[in-house]
């Protein structure tokens, strides 16, 4: 066979963890993430501050990654003991504690790191939790953190941050002194324990194996009982999906001898899922076929201190053993890498417009499987991240395509992919599901969906991104395209929703998907990390609306707003950027400035562009940038007449 004549045949096995309060089986909580308390610390300080929120992050280098910032801006809380008392030293991120300068900077007493007991008894905080803002404990600024302009912290937990200035910072700090207590090493941060708990998903806030139970556990005698509500969350994504449900269904058990399930099997369902044989479209219309769709048990976080490949030892963490997954499996009907993303793309925006999953919070996973048409299916398990994804299965379709060109055939197995190399390894021969040995669970009855349960469940679904589509088309006047990308994001459909409700339709696509999207893809965030209120855009574009501002000044306001938190009525009015310019007075400057440039204006009636946007600058010079480039340009046509 010819290589070029060989076809990818691709699917995914979707994993993905539900957003519920209690696991599968039990009523161990599947969170305990702590409020990002620093935030209001601040507030009620008067401090002035920037809120970030942001994806998991362990170390000072994952914070800066996720800030935008460098490890040396990352304020880092190190808690120790001396003479029986704690003291907090902070530096910068990217150095190590010089306990040498740390003794000299207590005058010379004896200075030991707290246990985490003696973090958690001193702060209420755990290890790499605590911010720099604790009260009543003597702290030791180091030097070379003060070096910065902005510094960083964590906000009261992993998953957002403060970013604010050196004055303010020491504004908030109570109780300090500064020294130089840092190593002049920089530290060369190392995937190990961090990084290894950081994809678990489990809450770090709280310690390994604290949520756990008999059921958690399997221990001898403990009886599972099904979560309504991860049920319900199920039977929606389901439903959203276009699948076919099935009213009556069961748990199995699928057996397999690993450490991260304590009872050698993980209650699955395999005979009949929760739905089946639905679809979802890609945006050039093409369907992706949904095999099933259906729950099970997560299993426990194998955490390798020094990374999978170079540990001499692991440790596992129950915590998140029992949390709810929905499996999503789709037919191999994606034939690029590119369209597997998409439809990622695609199927976590659904989920958020279904409120089952919190990006950040929950985590999501994926098993691809590609194979080139007429060969074996090979499996790449436990991708974490879309561009990973789609990464794996181009290495995996070259290496298959050279394999099968040089008269090789590729066998069925299991392999991992490596984010650093882009490579895949093999891991096992894959096995079959009759190698699972799987078992109806006895210890849980056949669960009987009624049709009014779900024709309830149908009723309460929320527009969902097609029907958005169809509908902003019809009701706002927008094209198919606008329409599309004010949906493919769950929050700026949401946005566009409220603030076209004040203002012309065609101006809140336009300044949504342009402006504020390039101001936010500038800063890296998201629209949710921004927390922009609509009715501060709605005020912004009421004034660019009534002519009163022009866009450039528009785009500016909006920059302030999204970093400085900026009210725009009041930054307009101190700046004295309102416009106070009536037609007439625009009316004269055009005229004047036609008539102190002939040729410009003699080029314009000749038919030059060029020449009318020379004049168009020169009367926005004139009127100090208080009009708009548009009706500037429009009076120039009425007032010349073109040849």
């Amino acid at each position: 066979m010819s290589q070029k004549s060989l076809t990818p045949m691709m699917g995914l096995e979707i994993h993905i963890q539900l957003n519920t309060q209690t696991k599968l089986f039990c009523k161990c909580p599947t969170q305990a993430m702590k409020a990002p308390w620093v935030k209001n610390y601040l507030e009620n300080k008067g401090i002035d501050f920037k809120y970030v929120q942001h994806g998991l992050a362990m170390r000072c280098a994952d914070s800066a990654r996720e800030r935008n910032l460098k490890a040396s801006q990352i304020a880092k809380a190190m808690v120790c003991v001396s003479s029986g008392n704690p003291v907090i030293f902070i530096l910068p991120g990217d150095r190590k504690l010089d306990l040498e300068k740390s003794s000299e900077a207590l005058n010379r007493e004896k200075i030991r790191p707290a246990t985490p007991e003696e973090v958690l008894k001193f702060t209420g905080c755990s290890v790499g939790a605590v911010p720099p803002t604790i009260e009543g404990v003597k702290k030791i600024i180091d030097k070379r953190l003060l070096e910065n302009e902005l510094i960083s912290f964590n906000a009261g937990n992993h998953y957002s941050g403060i970013i604010i200035s050196k004055k303010e910072f020491l504004k908030a700090i109570d109780n300090y002194k500064i020294a130089e207590i840092s190593s002049d090493e920089v530290i060369a941060e190392k995937e190990g324990i961090e990084k290894a708990i950081s994809g678990s998903g489990a809450e770090v806030e709280d310690k390994p194996n604290s949520r756990v139970c008999e059921i958690c556990l399997g221990m001898p005698g403990s009886k599972p009982s099904l979560n309504e509500k991860a049920v319900e969350m199920g039977l929606k994504v389901a439903l959203a999906l276009n699948c076919k449900i099935n009213k009556e269904f069961f748990f199995s058990r699928k057996t397999y001898f690993y450490p991260d399930l304590a009872k050698d099997f993980q209650i699955t369902q395999f005979e009949i899922p929760l739905g089946e044989k639905g679809s979802l479209n890609l945006k050039n219309g093409k369907t992706i076929n949904i095999t099933r769709v259906h729950l099970e048990e997560d299993p426990a976080a194998l955490v390798h201190e020094a990374g999978i490949s170079s540990s001499n030892y692991s440790l596992i963490d129950y915590n998140r053993s029992g949390i709810p997954l929905l499996e999503i499996v789709t037919d191999p009907d994606m034939e690029t890498p590119e369209e597997a993303r998409e439809f990622l793309d695609l199927l976590l925006n659904l989920l958020n417009y279904l409120n089952v999953f919190v990006l950040g919070k929950n985590v999501m996973k994926a098993d691809t499987n590609v194979s080139m048409q007429g060969f074996e299916r090979v499996e790449v398990k436990n991708v974490t991240g879309f561009k990973a994804v789609e990464d794996a299965l181009k290495f995996e379709v070259e290496r298959q395509t050279k394999l099968i060109a040089a008269g090789g055939k590729p066998i069925r197995e299991t392999r991992s992919f490596d984010e650093t190399t882009g490579k895949t390894r093999s891991l096992r021969t894959k096995e079959t599901e009759e190698d699972y040995g799987y078992i109806f669970e006895p210890d849980l009855p056949v669960v009987e969906v009624s049709e009014e349960k779900i024709k309830k469940i149908k009723a309460e679904l929320p527009e969902l991104p097609e029907q958005k589509i169809k509908r902003i088309v019809k009701e706002k006047g927008l094209t198919e395209y606008e329409a599309r990308v004010i949906v493919s994001d769950f929050e700026l459909g949401k946005l566009f929703d409220e603030v076209s409700k004040k203002i012309d339709a065609k101006l809140s696509a336009k300044f949504l998907t342009r402006e504020l999207l390039a101001i936010l893809n500038h800063g890296n965030l998201s629209l949710a990390e921004a927390e922009i209120p609509a009715k501060k855009i709605i005020s912004l574009l009421e004034f660019l609306q009534a002519g009163k501002i022009n866009e450039k000044i528009a785009k500016e306001t909006m920059i302030r707003i999204v970093s400085e938190k900026i009210d725009p009525l009041q930054y307009l009015s101190s700046q004295g950027l309102l416009s106070k310019l009536g037609g007439k007075e625009l009316e004269e400057i055009c005229k004047k400035i036609a008539s102190e440039n002939q040729k410009a204006a003699q080029d314009f009636a000749n038919g030059s562009e060029k020449a009318l946007n020379f004049l168009v600058g020169q009367a926005m010079r004139a009127a100090k940038g208080k009009a708009d480039a548009k009706e500037l340009q429009k009076i120039f046509e009425k007032t010349i007449s073109k040849k």
